[in-house]
Parts: structure tokens; C-alpha cells; sequence
């Protein structure tokens, strides 16, 4: 599987790798980030939410995405 610079649109859960709010921001340079990334459906288009909050594709620089891969969950019984 390989990285995606494209924002996900299709629900899911995304690792994402790059600058959250730019490369520079309120002037101070910043570091690149790695999260989680969740994406949800909704009746116009996609939620992206990472971290509690909100993502939006003109704060994002250089993002690279790609499919967290879950492994099988075990049983559970009550």
C-alpha cells in the first residue's frame, strides 16, 4: 500500500504525515506531524477529524495519506 497526497473520500480511518497547519504557522516554523485520521460521510461531502478536531484541506501542507489497516478483533463474550 502507498502514501496518498489526495484527502480521503471514502470513510475510514487514515494515517496522515505532514505539516497539520502549514509549514509555517502564526510565523513559527513547525515540524511535521503524523495522526490518525478519521473520515466520515456526511449528506454534502466528507468530516475529517483528527486530534478533537476539524481538518481542512487549505490548512494542510504536503499531506500524505494512507489506509490504517485493522487487525481482526478477537471475540467477545458476555
Amino acid at each position: 500500500m502507498k502514501w496518498s497526497t489526495e484527502f480521503p473520500k471514502k470513510e475510514g480511518v487514515y494515517w496522515f504525515y505532514g505539516y497539520r497547519y502549514g509549514r509555517v504557522s502564526c510565523g513559527s516554523p513547525c515540524e511535521p506531524e503524523w495522526m490518525i485520521v478519521e473520515v466520515i460521510e456526511c449528506s454534502n461531502g466528507f468530516i475529517h477529524t483528527a486530534k478533537g478536531q476539524f481538518m481542512f484541506e487549505d490548512e494542510i501542507e504536503y499531506a500524505h495519506f494512507m489506509p490504517v489497516i485493522l487487525p481482526e478483533f478477537p471475540e467477545l463474550n458476555d
